[in-house]
């Protein structure tokens, strides 16, 4: 008698068209590996699901259904707790009904709010005995910069629900190491989570590109320019550092709030529109470093897709310390400057010397390479798919 292959379900409620398409195409590769017989189904918005289909043409036994995301009704905010909690029941019905009579190996949610997490998270038991695995993205992170004012807000967002433990068949998953010791120092009670090394996709790796021109460094801030990535400090250390040996690129995308910021110093400024994936990399390969001025107590709870991109393309970093990135070292060795202020960063970059990078950037890349590798999807697998099957 054949042997029915068992299914895995994949809800992503949060992103829009292009968010988190490459992570999301990085945690299908690693669960297609991990479990090459499966029948994955992968739910999001319609937009989201073709973007995504689109980029794993040679994975077979993959489906992709589109559903309807978190989204509060009647105009209300995803902050209100009234909205919040509608829109959570919605999303914990369309599983219900998706999940009904099959064979489950694993349920995951990728991406989960508070509303979320206290919803399907907290109340599994009551509606499947299959694992649940709730992918965190930058959520945590984000709740510990900017919390409500208001009680009742504070009381249902992830920094408030995350102190409430899940039950046995329910892991919050990390992607980055440290954040399990800081959810760990946040929240002694919840023994819930787990860590999955942020997959890195071979398909974008980049060659070592030592600089061109030895005469000038390129030191460059990644991704959305938001204040709460830290971009008006690197704008602030673009002025204090001009040099002609020195140059200061933005690679991404503007923002609202930092549109008014004096940023004539950088030689690339944020751009107006999107930016095609690919051109962005090839943006990423021909920098010398990155530079992540955000304070730590955000990536303490966060996986950077920012770090992910610098040891995609083998980009030493000049970053804030944090929790994530001690754990990095202590795991990989070092993979850049690591600094505890801006003042110190700015310090840092004022005396900063081509030949003390280029003493030290060749160990640097060493371990970036090592931490690349450590993170295919492929390499992954093996201690995922234990993850899943541990009780």
């Amino acid at each position: 008698m054949a042997v029915v292959p068992r299914e895995i379900l994949l809800f992503d409620f949060i992103s829009h068209e292009n968010m988190h398409l490459p992570f999301n195409e990085e945690y299908l590769r690693t669960l297609r590996a991990a479990f090459p017989d499966d029948g994955i189904v992968f739910y999001a918005r319609a937009g989201h699901a073709n973007n995504i289909m689109a980029r794993v043409p040679d994975l077979t036994g993959i489906r992709f259904e589109s559903c309807e995301p978190f989204s509060a009704p009647l105009g209300l905010s995803s902050h209100n707790p009234i909205g919040g909690l509608l829109a959570s029941r919605r999303c914990l019905r369309i599983m219900r009904h998706e999940i009904a009579g099959r064979d489950l190996r694993l349920v995951a949610v990728l991406g989960v709010n508070g509303n979320l997490y206290a919803t399907i998270g907290l109340h599994w038991h009551r509606t499947s005995q299959s694992p649940l695995h709730l992918i965190l993205h930058g959520q945590l992170g984000d709740a510990m910069i900017w919390r409500s004012r208001n009680p009742l807000a504070r009381a249902f967002d992830l920094a408030s629900q995350v102190r409430h433990s899940l039950p046995p068949s329910v892991k919050l998953v990390a992607l980055e190491l440290g954040v399990k010791e800081a959810i760990a120092d946040l929240a002694p009670e919840n023994r819930s989570v787990i860590t999955l090394e942020h997959p890195i996709l071979v398909s974008e790796w980049s060659k070592d590109r030592p600089p061109a021109n030895r005469h000038k460094l390129k030191i460059a801030f990644l991704g959305n320019a938001r204040r709460s990535k830290g971009f008006e400090i690197f704008a602030e250390l673009a002025r204090r550092s001009k040099r002609t040996d020195l140059e200061f690129d933005s690679i991404g995308v503007s923002a609202p709030d930092t549109d008014q910021l004096d940023i004539e110093a950088l030689s690339r400024k944020p751009s107006r529109t999107a930016m095609a994936r690919e051109d962005y990399l090839e943006a990423v390969r021909g920098i010398d470093l990155v530079c992540l001025p955000l304070h730590g107590r955000a990536y303490d709870f966060t996986a950077s897709g920012t770090v992910a991109d610098a040891v995609s393309a083998l980009k030493p970093l000049i970053a804030f310390r944090s929790r994530t990135l001690d754990a990095i070292t202590a795991r990989y060795g070092p993979i850049g400057w690591l600094v505890e202020s801006d003042v110190e960063l700015f310090e840092l970059v004022g005396a900063l010397e081509l030949q003390a990078f280029s003493d030290l950037r060749p160990k640097w890349v060493e371990n970036l390479r090592k931490m690349r590798e450590a993170r295919r999807p492929e390499a992954l697998a093996g201690a995922y798919a234990a993850l899943i099957a541990a009780p």
